[in-house]
């Protein structure tokens, strides 16, 4: 994919995104069985966490079940819709390469560059905590699970674990399925980021565009000169004014259908997450300070707020850019404009009144103002199971 390649290229290591260019040829059949193969590992892995909890009768051990459950869930609904939705994600992708959405300028091509840019760095590191993560928690498992032959994650399993062979299945199987899951999910959400900072890179660029009008209308009437075109004042300012209405068309249409996509996949992260972050909080208070668990749940617990809190921050960042869109209109020196012109602009500015919202299932506006509510609700769920 030309646009957000470096979450798309980890997507495609880990199985979760066929090449285009292998859609039909033998190496796609091949990868789809290397997707089934991880598919298969984390849902086993889920279905594990999730019967034991009806064995399980200690509650730091079912805090712990949980918390990775609803995680193998969601990173299974990850897989899923990568999987079904494939096509729309192309399509919305596309949307992009748009001629009225490609740089015309230096300037333009200055502010791709720079929230390209961001979308890299996200990758690098949020995808670097990730794996830090994902390798502390390993390591404290290789030390102090292997010698006493327990599992990382308590389990249910149709064989005998406790076993040499059995023990070292069970392992393996959880090592694995914790690292792909781990990756699967910072990578689609690295998309979802990345979506939400080109849908950033647009409003700039069209930002941009409106506070210079004047001075891309005036070149254009000299290159009509030069070209020996008739083309009227108000036909030159129509021509832009129109590519301009395209283009905020094209962003407004971006948005939608990227917020259509991943809204139900958003909510059920925000959901899992203020659950599992409250009872996580009260379950760490109990736990041994720098045992292996006590190191899993604060590992956990970093992940999980910085992957809601990057959700959020992204989400008003675009509310906020497109909130600017309609200043950048007033900005202008439309005064030398004429009148039609400045009648059809009016209608663009009203339409902008309405700023761009991502949701979380529609219900949810991703913002700082919905992670700080999040915080107070699980600060106020801590306190009510800390005092019963």
């Amino acid at each position: 994919m030309k646009t957000l390649p470096y979450s798309f290229m980890i997507l495609e290591y880990l199985g979760g995104w066929k090449p285009l260019e292998w859609s039909t040829s033998i190496k796609g059949k091949l990868y789809d069985i290397y997707t089934l193969t991880i598919t298969l590992a984390i849902s086993t892995f889920c279905m594990s966490c999730v019967t034991d909890l009806f064995y399980t009768e200690n509650f730091e051990d079912i805090v712990h079940n949980m918390s990775m459950s609803f995680t193998l869930i969601v990173v299974c609904s990850k897989l899923a819709l990568l999987k079904v939705k494939r096509n729309e994600i192309i399509n919305i992708i596309k949307l992009l390469e748009i001629k009225v959405c490609r740089v015309r300028c230096a300037t333009e091509a200055n502010i791709k560059f720079m929230y390209d840019q961001k979308a890299k760095n996200i990758v690098r590191k949020y995808g670097g905590m990730v794996l830090i993560a994902v390798f502390t928690i390993t390591s404290a498992s290789i030390f102090n699970n292997i010698p006493t032959k327990t599992l990382p994650i308590s389990g249910w399993f149709p064989y005998r674990h406790t076993n040499s062979s059995g023990f070292w299945i069970a392992y393996f199987h959880q090592i694995i399925a914790h690292f792909f899951t781990a990756m699967i999910g910072f990578s689609f959400d690295s998309v979802i980021y990345g979506i939400m900072i080109q849908n950033c890179c647009q409003l700039k660029i069209l930002k941009n565009r409106l506070e210079n009008f004047v001075e891309i209308v005036d070149e254009e009437k000299l290159n009509n000169k030069i070209n020996r075109l008739s083309r009227t004042i108000r036909e030159c300012e129509h021509k832009f004014i129109k590519e301009c209405i395209h283009h905020h068309w094209i962003i407004l249409q971006f948005s939608q259908q990227s917020n259509d996509l991943f809204a139900p996949i958003i909510f059920m992260q925000y959901s899992s997450s203020s659950l599992v972050l409250c009872l996580s909080v009260q379950s760490s208070t109990k736990l041994v300070f720098m045992s292996p668990e006590f190191i899993f749940m604060i590992l956990y617990l970093g992940c999980m707020l910085s992957q809601i809190y990057l959700f959020c921050w992204y989400g008003n960042e675009v509310t906020r850019e497109s909130s600017g869109i309609r200043f950048a209109i007033y900005n202008m020196d439309w005064q030398v404009l004429t009148t039609r012109s400045q009648k059809d602009l009016l209608i663009m500015k009203t339409r902008a009144i309405l700023p761009i919202r991502f949701t979380s299932g529609h219900l949810i506006e991703l913002s700082l103002d919905s992670f700080t509510k999040l915080i107070k609700f699980s600060y106020s769920t801590y306190n009510l199971l800390h005092q019963k």
